[in-house]
This record gives C-alpha cells, sequence and structure tokens, in this order.
C-alpha cells in the first residue's frame, strides 16, 4: 500500500495536545493505510460482493525525534504508562498551491503505540534519533 510522506520542516504534530517539536530536520513523518478500503467476494457468474471495511481507515504513524528533546522525554513518558496511552491530536502540513500557502492535514483519533521506539545514532556528527511508531485511525482534510 502507498505511504503518505510529510516533510518535517513543514508538518507539525500534534498528540493529545502536546506539540511534538524535535522532529529531525529534512527528514519524513511516514503515515502508511493498514487495511484496504474495501474487501471483495467473488461468486459465481462474475457475481460480486463489496463490503466497506470498519477498519478502512486505520494509519500506522512513523515519526522520529532526537534522543533526549523534551518531545522524546514526554514521549517515552506516555510509551511507559501502565495502561496504554489513547492518543488524538493531528498532522498538519503547509504547502503552496497556485502561489497560496494552504494546509494539508489529518485528524488522528485512538491512536496507541504498537512497537517499542528505536534508537539510532549517527557516527557524523554524534546527533541520536528515536523512532516511534503509533496505529490510528486518520482521516485527511483539505
Amino acid at each position: 500500500m502507498a505511504v503518505v510522506s510529510l516533510k518535517s520542516d513543514s508538518t507539525t504534530l500534534i498528540l493529545n495536545g502536546e506539540v511534538v517539536r524535535d522532529l529531525i530536520a529534512g527528514d519524513v513523518l511516514e503515515l502508511a493505510p493498514t487495511n484496504p478500503k474495501t474487501s471483495r467476494t467473488y461468486g459465481a457468474n462474475r457475481a460480486v460482493n463489496i463490503q466497506q471495511r470498519a477498519d478502512r481507515e486505520v494509519y500506522t504513524l512513523k515519526f522520529r525525534v532526537m534522543r533526549n528533546s523534551d518531545s522524546d522525554v514526554w514521549l517515552n513518558e506516555q510509551f511507559n504508562q501502565k495502561a496504554p496511552v489513547v492518543f488524538d491530536g493531528s498532522i498538519k502540513e503547509i504547502f503552496v498551491k497556485d502561489g497560496e500557502e494552504m494546509v494539508e492535514s489529518f485528524a488522528l483519533e485512538a491512536g496507541s503505540f504498537t512497537d517499542s521506539p528505536t534508537h539510532t545514532k549517527n557516527n557524523q556528527d554524534g546527533n541520536s534519533q528515536v523512532e516511534y511508531t503509533i496505529e490510528c485511525f486518520a482521516t485527511r482534510k483539505l
């Protein structure tokens, strides 16, 4: 399935009212649909039953922040809660169309961490990053 790539330099990610400020410069946030929109059952003589899936708007969101940054500390606290934290929020990306600045957004609902964060060190400049993965319902708005 396709992946929506949003440039971190022009994107704002908000989770439970908290702005995730420490995204990796020059990186992308990845929003990938988990399931198809419809399912199909085929029968004899070219019969087909098409059903809209209840889980059609489920997406996997992957994003990277600077390790030990304020955003990493907050996300790590959410990850380590005893009960799973449920995230609502949004992703907003600024783009230019016909010379005008516009905003594309995704509403995020009922999200939760699905994987443990991964840590990567950069040998060139000593910076390191943490990748977080959240699965949620996402609805695109223009």
